[in-house]
């Protein structure tokens, strides 16, 4: 059996339903998966439902975007309780994402005279093809050739995530513990996979300090040494240790030679620092 506790649904920028991505699970041999759409629990319901039904155990979870010292960082919490506190967290950065498209969409108009930003505000898309409404309007449009294509746009005008005032993620670790929820940092590799060892540490001793709970060792896109590295940090501090596929069905699963796919890293409970998350009826 084995675990995924980093899955994505058409909830936030998936190309699936969570009923597809229990399916999935179950298919690939995982027993135990966390539905973690991007700012937002919608369809942990749904998913723990279809789990169930398939005998897959899941775990509610959500993956927020947040600051901290110049990175953009995403924070996973895991077996909360929904508080008021964590919707308007939710809430607070749904916005700032639909900020960053159309803003992208303003400062690209005066290049590409297709692009309408009154005609944007009213654009639509089927969330089943995953990503977000900026990518498949500049694709619709005729700027890109596939909505995947938009990602980089942002940044080349100057509208990347650290452009926006994102949450601290103090205030997120806080705000995940107070709802008796676990902070988890995802795919740390995407923001310190440059650093030297000593410095790797020193982040994470850091962010342990804000009352981080637990790191994403294993991740598709993590060398098998900084997931080595990073797991005996875990361990030598008493944090869980997770793994995720970080699948968003068919959208956006290929980077270079890695598949993000849900099962893909085949990770056994075992390998991992669970704590409170691994069932009973799993121990060994």
């Amino acid at each position: 059996m084995f675990v995924d506790l980093h899955i994505h649904s058409y909830f936030s920028d998936g190309a699936q339903t969570p009923e597809q991505a229990a399916l999935a699970c179950r298919d690939s041999g995982v027993g135990l998966a966390a539905l973690c759409d991007h700012n937002n629990w919608l369809g942990c319901e749904r998913f723990a439902a279809a789990c169930e039904d398939l005998g897959v155990i899941a775990i509610r979870g959500v993956e927020f975007d947040c600051r901290w010292q110049g990175y953009h960082l995403h924070i996973l919490g895991y077996d909360f309780t929904p508080t008021p506190e964590l919707a308007e967290l939710s809430h607070r950065c749904r916005e700032l994402l639909l900020q960053m498209s159309v803003d992208l969409v303003e400062r690209m108009a005066p290049e590409y005279p297709q692009l309408s930003p009154r005609e944007y505000r009213d654009f639509r898309y089927d969330t089943l093809l995953g990503g977000w409404a900026g990518l498949h309007y500049l694709h619709q449009k005729g700027v890109t050739g596939s909505p995947e294509e938009g990602m980089p746009l942002y940044a080349r005008y100057g509208l990347d995530y650290t452009a926006y005032p994102f949450p601290e993620a103090e205030e997120v670790i806080a705000a995940l513990l107070r709802a008796d929820g676990i902070p988890v940092l995802a795919h740390p590799c995407n923001y310190f996979s440059g650093c030297e060892l000593a410095t790797l540490y020193t982040n994470y001793t850091e962010l342990c300090a804000l009352g981080l709970g637990g790191i994403e060792a294993y991740y598709p896109g993590q060398s098998k040494t900084f997931s080595a590295q990073t797991a005996l940090f875990c361990e030598k501090k008493g944090l869980l240790i997770t793994s995720g596929s970080d699948s968003h069905g068919l959208f956006g699963h290929l980077s270079g030679s890695e598949q993000f796919q849900i099962g893909r890293l085949m990770m056994e409970p075992h390998r991992l620092r669970l704590g409170r998350l691994l069932p009973p009826e799993l121990h060994q």
